[in-house]
């Protein structure tokens, strides 16, 4: 039998995951939704049943469902009722965002800034990402947001890993380092690596993983790296709605040149994702989304 890895022998991505503990573990719930998503057979009866054994979860769910956003005909008050109206793929979508937002904000944890900016990002780039995901075969709406949902949960986990650290990676990122290479050198891992050990982790299929790798790299032969390209054309877009870019002029060069090539977008084209990612934001902002 051979004897545990010490601490010291553990990669820094190991290291940081094995010492996280619930910070870096998907609420029991999410884990059954993320189950689904790759089964057909799953019925708005599996879903219901996945939901209602979290009171508390239920709870805000239902909140959620509610909201202006669904211009529901009446109040919910049951998920079996939020399944009629709202329809299976955005309740579970609805959950996935429900259940991520407690890793990044975390019951105890509301004066937390960056990782609301983190969170804000995430949403906003998964609504992005969904929106446009029809514009490119073969990419799933589903997939799109649950990658755009969770590609800087690596971000929150360092945070909450060692949030004194992660005050050093800002104040190298305030010095022109990008965050990536200040995440690397603090913790000698970055946000991308985490999230993708993590999706590993969690059981997340292959191209969902690969997906949270929204950085230009190298590709083996055969690689899909499409869906990794809307998620950081997408994270570029929600970037500019938060910095007001609705209200100046569109810039198509705002978007990763990698990821357009990719995605075989031209210039013209780029102006008209820009739009309709920064239209998609705002209208779910509108609505309390």
């Amino acid at each position: 039998m051979s004897a545990l890895p010490l601490e010291n022998e553990l990669n820094p991505i190991e290291r940081i995951l094995s010492q996280c503990g619930e910070v870096a573990v998907l609420p029991q719930v999410v884990f059954k939704i993320m189950e689904m998503t790759g089964d057909d057979s799953s019925s708005a009866q599996a879903l219901e049943r996945a939901i209602v054994v979290d009171p508390g979860f239920s709870i805000k769910l239902l909140a959620q469902a509610n909201s202006a956003y669904y211009s529901l005909p009446k109040k919910v008050t049951s998920i079996k009722e939020a399944i009629m109206f709202v329809g299976f793929k955005s309740v579970r979508q609805l959950a996935m965002a429900v259940g991520v937002f407690d890793m990044f904000v975390g019951k105890t944890d509301r004066d937390s800034l960056r990782r609301r900016g983190w969170w804000r990002n995430s949403l906003d780039a998964a609504i992005c990402s969904r929106d446009l995901s029809p514009r490119f075969a073969g990419i799933s709406p589903d997939e799109a947001y649950t990658c755009g949902l969770l590609h800087l949960i690596g971000k929150t986990i360092l945070d909450r890993f060692d949030p004194d650290e992660y005050e050093k990676v800002d104040m190298l990122i305030s010095h022109g380092a990008t965050d990536r290479q200040a995440e690397k050198a603090v913790f000698g891992c970055d946000h991308v690596e985490i999230a993708m050990a993590s999706a590993k982790k969690w059981g997340f299929p292959e191209l969902l993983i690969s997906g949270l790798n929204y950085f230009e790299s190298e590709a083996a032969p055969g690689d899909d790296r499409r869906l990794g390209a809307l998620i950081s054309i997408s994270d570029a877009i929600s970037h500019l709605a938060v910095e007001g870019g609705a209200e100046n002029r569109i810039d198509s060069d705002k978007l990763p040149h990698w990821a357009t090539t990719t995605l075989q977008i031209s210039c013209e084209q780029s102006d008209q994702v820009i739009a309709q990612g920064m239209a998609a934001i705002s209208a779910a902002a509108k609505m309390g989304i």
